[in-house]
């Protein structure tokens, strides 16, 4: 009796926030409706959600094509990314040498805006589906690469020590201990990489193309078509969904236990079972090969001349305009600067709202959910229309990039007070304002984990703002070099680009150890 009434509750208790969220969604859209209704706001402007269902219903023939060209697109460079992702990992798990020359060049291309190389893509295979393909394969590459491997190293050592001791093969320790513990983490690098392969393809899509939502997008922003713009907006919106619901389905199919060291703002680091000296040695060599591969490359393939100039051509162009790249740089810095702080400000907010009224999480759930899974490029379109190439329209994308790391790092650094220290503040029945005290200590080193993230996130927003709603900064320079066919200063300013990064993200990261607890 009593185990059928706790089956029941639990199912009831599964559907209350599917309910919750679709309640909240609908009462979202009637609000919109009655909003735009009573204060006559131009559709141009703001359409209501009736004129939005109206534009998809319009020009259903052409949306269904683009739509399914996209999509293609989409899943074809998730596919490649998360499968080559998940070996390289392996192959890395593998060889601890290989892992130790090979890491340090992954965290450092996670610094870098990877939106920066769609120009080079493009120039170097033109403007074609596999170019689209490549770039949402990369995107999604890095941040699986990463989370496998960093999940692949967090396993308990008994385990391992057991199959040692049978001489099992390292594929064989990989296969029955790695993988299983790596799940967890496996997982959330490709919950990260979804949305970045729908960003890769609609950003080629804007830059170069001819079909897709991307280039509807564009189309129907430029001819002030805003309920078209929203309805395509929306597909996007629904193909990210789509692919991460995927992604969240197979995740709870398969069931593993918690790997120790897994969280989801900070996992072990591929490179930590090694000296300092050591890596430091196996990261210069790393780098060394790489300038090696580099100059090669200039050498041998075929029309290097338009998007891979040599080292010594980039460094030179950067020594005969100082000038230029510095005041980029802080043009890029200033932009930066605004946005994160309004989107930290917001995300700050909507993640205490959600760690101190746990109430508010059913409702506020789908919104940071449909924020994770929107890449931040659809919104370019429809800043364009509100606010021109102009500053406003930066800030709000840039904010728009770094809202969601803030708001979840914030609401889980809130949540993570130990069990000991909550039932010892019980006991001495702690006044509210100390216990607060006590939860900010100790969700400050999860918060700042949140902004390295932010921060990359937030540069990635620049380039894209200074593309397509704002004026200078190093996004126009990459953008101008591979348009007037100056590849050498397109990538000086990825370099300065990743000078700014790696600064920042260092910067965080020492304040992080600092007030690590």
């Amino acid at each position: 009796m009593h185990a059928g009434r706790r089956r029941v509750r639990q199912f009831v208790d599964g559907l209350a926030r599917p309910v919750v969220a679709a309640v909240t969604l609908a009462a979202a859209l009637v609000c919109w409706q009655v909003a735009t209704v009573l204060t006559g706001v131009p559709t141009i402007l703001l359409p209501a959600p009736t004129a939005i269902a109206g534009a998809l219903q319009g020009h259903r023939a052409d949306i269904a094509g683009h739509l399914v060209y996209t999509t293609f697109e989409i899943g074809l460079g998730w596919l490649v990314g998360v499968g080559a992702g998940v070996a390289f990992a392996g192959v890395m798990a593998a060889s601890r040498r290989l892992r130790l020359a090979v890491y340090p060049l992954l965290l450092s291309v996670r610094i870098v805006p990877l939106v920066a190389i769609a120009p080079l893509l493009i120039v170097a295979f033109g403007a074609t589906l596999y170019t689209r393909v490549l770039m949402a394969a990369i995107l999604t590459f890095f941040p699986v690469t990463v989370a496998s491997l960093d999940g692949l190293l967090s396993v308990p050592s008994s385990q391992l020590d057991l199959l040692r001791s049978v001489e099992a093969s390292t594929w064989a320790r990989i296969r029955h201990v790695r993988l299983p513990n790596a799940l967890p983490s496996v997982f959330a690098g490709v919950k990260i990489a979804t949305p970045l392969a729908v960003e890769g393809v609609l950003l080629a899509e804007f830059l170069a193309a001819s079909r897709g939502l991307g280039y509807a997008v564009l189309r129907a922003a430029a001819d002030l078509e805003t309920a078209l713009v929203f309805a395509h907006v929306t597909l996007i919106v629904g193909v990210g969904l789509t692919l991460f619901g995927f992604v969240s389905v197979a995740e709870r199919l398969l069931r593993w236990s918690d790997a120790d060291g897994v969280s989801a703002f900070g996992t072990r680091t591929g490179g930590g079972d090694a000296p300092l000296s050591e890596r430091l040695r196996f990261g210069a060599v790393a780098l060394c090969l790489l300038a090696g591969l580099w100059v090669v490359g200039t050498l041998t393939v075929p029309n290097a001349d338009a998007f891979l100039p040599a080292p010594p051509e980039v460094a030179s162009r950067l020594l005969a305009a100082p000038g230029l790249f510095a005041s980029a740089t802080l043009g890029s810095l200033s932009k930066l600067a605004a946005g994160w702080a309004l989107g930290a400000a917001v995300g700050g907010a909507v993640g205490a709202l959600v760690a101190f009224f746990p109430r508010t999480r059913p409702v506020a759930g789908p919104f940071l959910v449909g924020t994770r899974v929107t890449p931040t490029i659809v919104a370019a379109p429809l800043l364009l229309v509100w606010f021109g190439i102009s500053v406003s329209a930066a800030t709000v994308l840039i904010a728009l990039a770094t809202f969601f790391p803030i708001a979840v790092a914030t609401a889980s650094g809130l949540t993570t007070l130990p069990e000991t220290h909550r039932s010892l503040l019980d006991s001495v029945a702690a006044p509210r304002r100390a216990r607060i005290a006590v939860r900010l200590r100790y969700g400050v080193p999860t918060v700042l984990a949140g902004v390295k993230l932010s921060l990359v996130s937030g540069l990635s927003g620049v380039v894209i703002a200074e593309w397509f709603v704002a004026n200078g900064g190093l996004g126009v320079l990459v953008n101008q070099g591979m348009r007037n066919f100056q590849p050498s200063l397109t990538y000086a300013a990825i370099v300065c680009l990743f000078a700014l990064g790696l600064s920042l993200f260092g910067s965080a990261t020492l304040l992080q150890r600092r007030l690590d607890w």
